[in-house]
């Protein structure tokens, strides 16, 4: 991965980038930490929003931001 794309991934995001794709580093300003998180970092790995499938055997390494639909649920 070549520099420029790597601080594109890691980079703030204005919006939530609803139904797209985030990558770990990434944070909006919608980011809500998942519940049992002891010391949330404000990323989107941490955040409730984002499915990185940490649920089943093999993690996602891009996830997908699932706002607003989760906040609609």
């Amino acid at each position: 991965m070549s520099e420029t794309a790597r601080r594109k991934t890691d980079q703030s995001l204005s919006a939530p980038n609803a139904e797209g794709n985030v990558w770990p580093r990434q944070v909006c300003p919608a980011f809500t930490p998942r519940v049992g998180i002891i010391a949330p970092i404000p990323e989107c790995w941490y955040c409730q929003y984002a499915d990185f499938h940490l649920d089943r055997p093999r993690a996602l390494e891009v996830g997908v931001c699932e706002w607003p639909k989760k906040v609609l649920g």
